[in-house]
């Protein structure tokens, strides 16, 4: 069994910030690239918790089959 604070699910706080009034500029190639590495970070993340939910069910299966002989209706069968 994993640790609770590996599975439980963190709530970011929303964005609040109010706009000053004080414009940037910013060059749309070094924009583009933080947008880019944005949507990177955020795939990796996708990845991440994709890698633990297998992970998770995988460990499940597993102890199931183990103490019962048998595999939940729900685990993948085995290729």
């Amino acid at each position: 069994m994993l640790p609770a604070e590996l599975t439980r699910t963190e709530r970011l706080k929303p964005l609040a910030a109010k706009p000053t009034g004080e414009l940037v500029t910013i060059d749309k190639g070094i924009l583009a690239e933080v947008y880019e590495r944005l949507a990177e970070a955020i795939g990796a993340v996708w990845r991440g918790n994709t890698r633990a939910a297998a992970v998770k069910l995988e460990r499940r299966c597993a102890s199931a089959i183990l103490s019962t002989g048998a595999a939940p209706a729900d685990c993948p069968a085995a290729n």
